[in-house]
C-alpha cells in the first residue's frame, strides 16, 4: 500500500521521533521529508523511502475497509508514553520565576 502523506505524518507522530531522526533512517534530507509531509512535490522514490523506514521500525499502514479509511497500527512498546496534563490528584505545574520574598 502507498501511505498517503496524512499517515506518514501521522505515524511519525504516534513514534515520537523527529524529522531529523526519521529522515536519516529513511536516507532523504529534513527538508525532504517536511515537503513529504505537507504534500509538496517530491519523488516517489524519497516517500517509499520515508514508508519503508517507518515499516522498518514496526509501523503498519492498514487498507481502507469497509466503512472506514486507510490508517495506522504502531505496536504498543514503540509508542512513546501518553502525557496526560491535567490528571487528578496531580499536583499542577507552577511557572514563572520564584519571586523573592522582601
Amino acid at each position: 500500500m502507498k501511505a498517503p502523506y496524512q499517515l506518514l505524518r501521522a505515524a511519525r507522530a504516534a513514534l515520537g521521533i523527529e524529522h531529523v531522526v526519521l529522515a536519516k533512517e529513511a536516507g532523504v534530507s529534513k527538508r525532504t521529508l517536511v515537503r513529504i509531509e505537507t504534500l509538496r512535490n517530491v519523488s516517489e522514490e524519497s516517500r517509499g523511502a520515508v514508508q519503508a523506514a517507518l515499516e522498518a521500525r514496526g509501523v503498519q499502514f492498514l487498507e481502507p475497509g469497509e466503512g472506514s479509511g486507510p490508517g495506522i497500527r504502531v505496536p504498543d512498546d514503540l509508542a512513546p508514553p501518553a502525557i496526560r496534563r491535567h490528571e487528578p490528584g496531580r499536583p499542577k505545574p507552577k511557572f514563572g520565576r520564584k519571586r523573592s520574598e522582601d
